[in-house]
């Protein structure tokens, strides 16, 4: 004897109407549910299950506090037992296992009351049962693809006969199929839901699933119009139809025609581009498919002067400029841009009782920096996955001891591998000398070193950069990863133009750099999400560099510690294994690691004065790592540890970040007050505490 099984769509909908238990003034005589439990669940845990339920075990007595004080926003009502809801959740409970083949799952429940303490215990045993086996798959309606679509169809399936029946699993295929039919010509393909069954043999328990599609004609792109609207004539068809991933007379793909569209939206010319490619009645009679793509540009000039803020540097920056964009410089989809910025560092950190008596700029706790840039960037070079970029840099950047003046010059090429993976090469020439600051206070060998350090240099450096990045925003990711290693070299061209030019000033070294970034929403809701970052560095000097000791690594190009987006219980710049008075000069070899947990307590308390409060995140994190001179003096001891708490405020430019971090463990410590446990709270934890302001997550 057969029986079919249909979705058991309607009975789920039924099920889900059904309101939560009521409150405790509602039923003032119920019994609290003290313990939920699950009896012979073998193949689900415990949590699987809750999620199907109404029915839950009463919070604990600090949570419904908190719920009397505020509602469900932090704490938890009470939980009471519901005869009724106990019978949905039964229902609720069988369908769940039906759905992933456990046709002849048995649940009892078992309901033990206590009167004296108004409370109960629920418990729900469970009698899985073998799960159903798939006996034969088939497809209907597919007969007369053409050979192509047919092998991608057959030849990579999500199911097959032998597998555990799921439901899931059956309607992943349906998808599965779909994409391959609407990017093989027949966008619109559909499951029929009328011919379609699963089907179950009573004496063997194993299932036979039938999946109906019609697929309607097969279509082809047809001729593009381009429509600019408001019209200029700087803006011509090419710009837009060479960003397109198919061409005229070409099978049609939903697949290409959204890559398309996200092409052209990529080159920063326009506001919104969109392509309208919908098949009609008409189109599935003539089998071409018109293709019109509208887009609206952005201003041709444009003029922004403006307040900057960042995290350059580890620190919070704030600064005043003036920026000149040009869309499309010369046609081509160009982007011209100049910019003049005057930027400070730290300013929270500076002496200014000192800077306003008379020391001025000059004062060692004034850091900052004066940039002119200019930049072009070329969407389209050769092919439209492969773009390229120029810029010219004239700054000077000041740190406590010196001021860095630096000219440089930088081409590079970005090559699109997918959606998500790139590769950047980069050519950089670049002259810096240092000019140290006179300090009356620094010992002879610091003042010996920092002569060493004024050598000019102009160095060529040549760095390629690998990344995939699969994250689900750019600004606040809550899915997903990013990865990425980075090479350089610096030495190759100057060594060939020696014979040229013998006094020419550089150094030849080699760089690596591990990146990763993971992110998790552990509720699917973004309402609490883990975060982690690992970060590595090494470099050394090479051939007649390495054997010439006065010759050192660029000090731009130094790894230093500390700061909003490293260790956050030191400054920027303040953390090193290497001397206090040595800490200016930075490192060769880094490591850092990074946890963050991301809280949105405040999601659903509406607005407090012009501020939206579910913007707010409230951050714990926990943060490890140190910059060492050279990767023979690391030592595990020297790792210092540091966590905090952070508030963030999404903005459309990304979170305002306001960090508090405090040392775990300091390295430099004297024995016996390395640790947090080894200090006074007060006197020592919270006053060596370190406050950090910056815009977009420290990572």
């Amino acid at each position: 004897m057969n029986m079919r099984f249909h979705q058991c769509c309607l009975v789920v909908l039924l099920l889900c109407v059904a309101g939560p238990a009521q409150s405790q003034e509602e039923h003032p005589s119920a019994f609290e549910v003290q313990r939920l439990q699950f009896i012979g669940n073998d193949h689900f845990d415990d949590e699987d299950l809750l999620e199907v339920m109404f029915e839950r075990e009463t919070p604990g007595s600090f949570s419904q506090f908190l719920y009397n004080l505020f509602g469900d926003k932090l704490g938890s009502k009470p939980e009471y037992f519901d005869p009724n809801l106990l019978i949905l959740d039964i229902g609720r409970l069988k369908t769940f296992y039906q759905e992933r083949g456990y046709f002849d799952v048995r649940i009892r429940d078992s309901v033990a009351i206590d009167s004296s303490e108004a409370s109960c215990s629920l418990t729900l045993l469970i009698e899985e049962n073998r799960p159903s086996a798939i006996d034969n798959m088939k497809y209907v309606g597919l007969e007369q693809l053409p050979s192509d679509i047919a092998g991608q169809v057959y030849g990579e399936p999500r199911i097959e006969a032998g597998n555990t029946f799921e439901q899931a699993r059956v309607i992943d295929e349906i998808t599965r199929v779909l994409h391959v039919l609407e990017n093989g010509g027949y966008p619109t393909a559909r499951y029929d839901r009328e011919r379609s069954s699963v089907t179950r043999v009573l004496s063997t328990g194993r299932v036979s699933v039938v999946m109906a599609f019609t697929t309607g004609h097969r279509l082809r792109f047809g001729s593009v119009s381009v429509i600019v609207d408001p019209p200029r004539e700087d803006i011509t068809d090419d710009i837009v139809l060479r960003q397109l991933d198919f061409e005229p007379k070409e099978i049609y793909s939903v697949e290409k025609r959204i890559s398309s569209e996200r092409n052209v939206n990529r080159l920063g010319i326009f506001e919104a581009a969109r392509i309208d490619a919908t098949p009609t009645a008409e189109a599935e009679s003539t089998g071409i498919v018109p293709v019109q793509v509208a887009v609206r540009p952005r201003d041709k000039h444009e003029l922004s002067p403006g307040l900057t803020v960042s995290d350059e540097n580890n620190a919070f920056n704030l600064g005043l400029g003036v920026g000149y964009t040009n869309r499309n410089f010369f046609g081509d989809a160009r982007i011209f841009n100049a910019q003049a910025r005057f930027r400070t560092q730290s300013i929270q950190d500076w002496n200014f009782e000192s800077v306003f008596s008379g020391a001025g700029l000059r004062d060692p706790s004034v850091l900052g920096a004066l940039e002119l840039q200019f930049s072009l960037a070329q969407p389209y070079l050769f092919t439209r996955s492969l773009s390229g970029t120029w810029s010219f840099l004239l700054s000077a950047e000041k740190q406590n001891l010196y001021v860095l003046p630096i000219v440089r010059n930088k081409m590079g090429v970005t090559d699109r591998f997918s959606e998500t993976t790139y590769g950047f090469l980069e050519w950089t020439l670049e002259r810096v000398s240092v000019q140290f600051l006179e300090d009356t206070t620094a010992n002879q060998d610091i003042v010996s070193r920092m002569r060493e350090e004024e050598r000019p240099q102009f160095n060529s450096i040549l760095s390629l950069t690998l990344q995939q990045d699969k994250t689900n925003d750019i600004f606040s990711p809550s899915q997903g990863h990013l990865r990425s290693v980075t090479l350089e070299e610096s030495g190759v061209l100057p060594t060939v133009l020696k014979g040229v030019q013998p006094d020419l000033p550089f150094t030849q070294f080699y760089k690596i750099v591990l990146l990763g970034k993971w992110y998790e929403d552990v509720t699917h809701t973004r309402y609490n999400i883990y975060a982690f970052k690992f970060r590595t560095g090494y470099q050394d000097k090479y051939g007649e560099s390495r054997r010439d000791s006065s010759i050192r690594i660029p000090l731009n190009r130094r790894f230093f510690g500390g700061g909003s987006g490293s260790v956050r219980g030191w400054k920027s710049r303040d953390l090193g294994a290497m001397p206090d008075d040595e800490l200016q000069f930075g490192g060769n070899f880094m490591l850092e690691g990074s946890y963050e947990m991301r809280i949105n307590y405040f999601r659903g308390f509406g607005k407090l004065w012009f501020m939206n409060l579910d913007n707010f995140w409230i951050v714990y994190f926990l943060d490890a790592g140190n910059v060492w001179s050279d990767l023979a003096t690391f030592k595990t001891k020297d790792i210092a540890l540091a966590a905090g708490l952070g508030i963030r405020y999404e903005t459309l430019f990304g979170p305002f970040r306001v960090d508090f971090g405090f040392r775990i463990y300091d390295p430099k410590e004297n024995a016996g007050k390395q640790w947090i446990f080894q200090k006074r709270f007060f006197g020592d934890i919270l006053s060596n505490g370190v406050l950090h302001f910056g815009l977009g997550h420290a990572f």
